[in-house]
């Protein structure tokens, strides 16, 4: 889905990406997550703020690309 969303607004100048923030802890989990809210938030600001030249299609984890 993620894909398709990518080809078909990207020449709209939207660019569409998945993103799985790791294990954040947080209530939901009862706090067992290693990872802080914002070290979780980090990868959706990234690449919010890519700008055009950002990636599109892709899906990121907190540590980066991650292959499908």
């Amino acid at each position: 889905m993620t894909v398709q969303y990518a080809h078909e607004l990207r020449g709209d100048g939207v660019l569409v990406n998945a993103v799985a923030p790791g294990f954040v802890d947080t209530d939901i989990n009862d706090h067992t997550g290693v990872l802080t809210p914002a070290q979780g938030a980090a990868v959706v600001v990234d690449l919010a703020t890519a700008g055009l030249e950002g990636p599109t299609g892709g899906f990121f984890g907190h540590e980066g690309r991650v292959p499908w």
